[in-house]
């Protein structure tokens, strides 16, 4: 169940790697809780003993996080934080278990998680193997959204090859749908904010950098590819990533024969979470968002599924007839009748975050990627997918 991850710590595939580790070292084939995580002073098993980027500071005699503003807090890892102090609420463990699952290295049994025979894989070698290099590439070619960060950023290159950070958005659509409540007007929430999406890109423009897909201006690219991973880890660790531009290196027939993605964004992750609004005295708008996200879920999630049916069939969308099928559905897809089209444009851009980008052609879209269509339906319900594949006999185009 692939979840859009939106913290920049995921980004360094070595402190998932360290993570990774830990788990294998502590829990093998056994489950474990999102608690299980955070560093544990307590605990025998922690992610210090394989954290490759520790460092030692004079007059302390045990070695730190690099990225704690203060080396000495309790927090002890900056990616998970710890059980004795964690400030997050649990924000940054549970992005890096959703970082761990994108990658298929980790499985989601309810609140449990267990590593996938991948995971284990992927932690037999040291980090600085050079067989990593390819267990890397083979890892974040099963999350949704890395396959079109490639797409976006192969169609949108320069001349020279080249792509701006700033020209790639992947997150969740804004839709500007508007409700009356106690006579005062509501914005629904749900779009993802601009310093999300900014994350977000980070996090993902870290992984094509260290699995040899983007190059930053201004670095060599590494002679022997194998030690790609290694090579660019100076950059990878930097704190902050200010390198705005990228050299594509994403050869046109990996984009060919619409590639498969193993980890979409599943049904349950077609909305981001709200809880932030009611730390900023929204509570008005969360409710609202909170009452109507049953519909916004559906609709894109119909989104989602339609154009993987669609790719499944060597076909397209037919984006009009969609909007006219998914209207007669009212109750399941529709919040603003009058706005409906110009809502489900807009909703579009949920497809890119769900790893199945499209073009578009006389009002068609056509899928550029195919899905398991088991990991996108998780969470839906039998009766939304019965809808949409009796919608689905009626949009295809050939």
């Amino acid at each position: 169940m692939a979840y859009l991850i939106n913290r920049n710590p995921s980004g360094r595939l070595i402190c998932l790697h360290a993570l990774c580790s830990y788990l294998a070292n502590r829990f093998s084939n056994s489950k474990f809780r999102l608690n299980d995580l955070k560093y544990d002073a307590k605990c025998p098993y922690n992610i210090h003993q394989t954290c490759k980027l520790l460092i030692k500071l004079p007059a302390v005699n045990f070695p730190v996080c690099p990225y704690l503003d203060n080396p000495l807090s309790q927090a002890k890892c900056y990616l998970t934080q710890s059980i004795q102090e964690d400030k997050q609420k649990s924000k940054s463990a549970s992005d890096a278990f959703n970082a761990l699952e994108g990658l298929g290295l980790i499985n989601r049994d309810g609140k449990l998680g267990f590593l996938t025979s991948n995971g284990l894989e992927f932690v037999k070698n040291d980090y600085f193997n050079p067989n990593t290099f390819n267990l890397i590439r083979r890892a974040v070619m099963r999350y949704g959204p890395f396959w079109s960060l490639l797409f976006l950023c192969n169609e949108r290159k320069d001349s020279q090859n080249i792509i701006k950070r700033e020209d790639v958005r992947i997150g969740y659509p804004e839709t500007q749908e508007i409700l009356v409540r106690n006579d005062r007007s509501v914005v629904l929430s749900t779009g993802s904010q601009a310093d999300t999406i900014t994350r977000t890109r980070s996090v993902l423009f870290a992984w094509g950098v260290t699995s040899g897909f983007l190059l930053p201006i201004g670095l060599q690219s590494p002679k022997d590819v194998s030690a790609w991973h290694i090579e660019l880890l100076p950059f990878i660790r930097d704190e902050k990533w200010t390198v705005h531009s990228y050299k594509v290196l994403v050869d046109d027939s990996l984009l060919d024969g619409k590639p498969y993605v193993d980890r979409p964004l599943s049904y349950n992750a077609m909305t981001k979470s709200t809880k932030a609004l009611r730390e900023r005295n929204q509570e008005e708008q969360r409710g609202v968002t909170l009452e109507l996200e049953g519909i916004i879920k559906n609709r894109r999630f119909a989104i989602s599924y339609l154009l993987a049916l669609a790719s499944e069939q060597d076909s397209g969308v037919h984006f009009d007839k969609l909007v006219t099928e998914l209207a007669s559905y009212e109750p399941f897809f529709v919040i603003d009748k009058q706005n409906f089209a110009k809502v489900m444009h807009s909703e579009l851009e949920i497809a890119f975050a769900t790893g199945i980008p499209f073009r578009e052609e006389n009002r068609v879209l056509f899928p550029l990627t195919r899905l398991n269509i088991g990991e996108l339906t998780s969470g839906a319900s039998g009766e939304i997918i019965k809808i949409l594949q009796n919608v689905s006999t009626n949009i295809m185009n050939k």
